[in-house]
């Protein structure tokens, strides 16, 4: 691409724009909006028709002059293909004719990439017969819209599929897997009447916030990663997950915390690597006995828990704990205060009439059966993360600070310990890594060193709370 800008006073100043490949300047273009990309027509003669050859068109609608903007632009568009074609219609003005010759014109540009997003006016939009058998799709983003339960489905090249806010009956869903022989990644949010999900093609799926009234049950030979998160108004049944790796069951509900249902759960994740539990799954290990917890992970290596401070108790961390036998990596993170899942707890708490395990009624007996078992649990836990630290001790600080002198005292392995305080605007990181060449030593000194550290540390949240600082060390001690 050749040519400079000239000055109004007829000298030639440099240009470094020009000279570079098309390329490049087709992913500059990429972070502007598409009226701005236009508007580098009057830049010289030689940029007057290079927006056209762009291989991303991005559309965001908001107002009637927008409908008249995408027109033009479509039929000026100069190149063969399309990779990415995105139309986000915010606006309730826009003409349905216009979405369908965008659909059309993208689909005879063998687009790859195509994402449409409507807003709660568009919800009855049905989406193109032509949109049903394209072949050069890789991605499709679909949001609030509709999809004909008449028409087949072809996909035959696409590998990624994400839909939001709309009803996918079962026959569609299940129209959608068979006739996309290789997809591989699949995020449903916010849908409604899924019954199931069976794919051999899956590596990846994403339950966000669906409402189903019955189980959902998943099979999927091929599935490496499970993320659940949100809400869920019933349970989901993993079926078929044998190379399953990753699993996130980070989601809450007021389902019936029953542990038969979490252990069909468990046991369907015996191959997997890295696991995160949210709250529901800590509810449910929480009223247990330790000798009650009678499914291993052997495979986890990294356990993540997420647990909402009113709901966290030492015993349901240990049979976390004791699920994972060859644990390596520990995160926990204590989620603020929330007033709904607050409610879910005392919801709970009420029905299995279970009192709150804070500082008057911490159970001593569990803490020492616990201890009996605890060092065959952490015989490979090497490192430990713990956030949201100070929020946690105003509301159980004897409990968390039981647990970290559990950790600190029975994870004989143990090299890296993170607890990170956030108090107000202030971020403080504690870091503890053990000395290779000292291991004799660490658990005496550097240990001690390292409790009262922590006692200073907190000594501030304590004292507020008529907490004799010196009791504190004993506890740790």
């Amino acid at each position: 691409m050749a040519g400079t800008l000239k000055q109004t006073t007829g000298q030639k100043d440099d240009d470094y724009i020009s000279p570079l490949p098309d390329c490049l300047i087709h992913h500059i273009f990429s972070f502007l909006r598409m009226r701005d990309v236009v508007k580098t027509c009057v830049l010289s003669k030689s940029w007057r028709s290079v927006w056209t050859t762009v291989s991303d068109l991005r559309f965001s609608i908001s107002s009637y002059d927008d409908d008249w903007f995408v027109e033009r632009v479509l039929t000026q568009y100069g190149w063969a293909k399309v990779e990415k074609f995105h139309l986000d219609i915010e606006s309730k003005h826009f003409f349905t004719s216009t979405i369908d010759s965008s659909v059309c014109f993208a689909i005879d540009h063998q687009v790859q990439e195509l994402r449409l997003s409507f807003n709660f006016g568009w919800a009855c939009y049905t989406l193109s017969p032509l949109l049903y058998s394209c072949s050069s799709l890789t991605k499709l983003c679909l949001s609030r819209c509709c999809l004909s339960f008449s028409e087949s489905i072809s996909w035959i090249s696409l590998k990624s599929l994400s839909i939001q806010y709309m009803d996918m009956s079962d026959d569609v869903l299940q129209k959608i897997l068979m006739g996309s022989p290789v997809l591989e990644y699949l995020n449903l949010k916010r849908c409604w009447d899924v019954k199931g999900i069976h794919s051999t093609s899956l590596k990846e799926l994403v339950i966000d916030d669906i409402q189903v009234g019955l189980p959902l049950h998943i099979s999927t030979p091929q599935l490496l990663s499970l993320h659940v998160t949100d809400y869920l108004f019933e349970i989901i049944r993993i079926v078929e997950a044998p190379s399953l790796l990753e699993a996130v069951l980070d989601f809450h509900s007021q389902i019936k915390s029953d542990f038969c249902l979490l252990k069909e759960m468990l046991c369907k994740l015996q191959n997997a690597t890295r696991i995160l539990f949210g709250s529901w799954c800590v509810r449910v290990m929480w009223p247990l006995k330790v000798e009650d917890v009678q499914v291993l992970l052997p495979s986890c290596k990294s356990l993540t828990l997420h647990v909402p401070i009113p709901e966290f108790s030492f015993p349901a961390i240990a049979n976390m704990l004791a699920t994972t036998p060859n644990l390596e990596k520990l995160v926990i993170v204590f989620k603020p205060f929330d007033p709904y899942s607050y409610s879910v707890y005392s919801l709970y708490s009420n029905s299995q009439n279970i009192s709150d395990l804070d500082s008057c009624n911490f159970d001593h007996e569990s803490y020492w059966h616990i201890k009996k078992k605890f060092k065959r649990w952490a015989l490979h836990l090497k490192n430990v993360e713990i956030f949201g630290f100070y929020d946690c001790l105003r509301f159980k600080y004897e409990e968390v600070l039981t647990l970290v002198k559990f950790l600190l005292g029975h994870a004989f392995v143990l090299e890296n310990m993170v607890i990170d305080v956030m108090k107000g605007l202030q971020h403080l990181e504690l870091q503890y890594y053990a000395d290779s060449f000292h291991e004799t030593l660490r658990s005496v000194k550097l240990l001690k060193m390292l409790k009262l550290f922590i006692a200073i540390l907190v000594g501030e949240i304590l004292l507020k709370s008529c907490v004799d600082l010196n009791s504190l060390l004993d506890l740790m001690m």
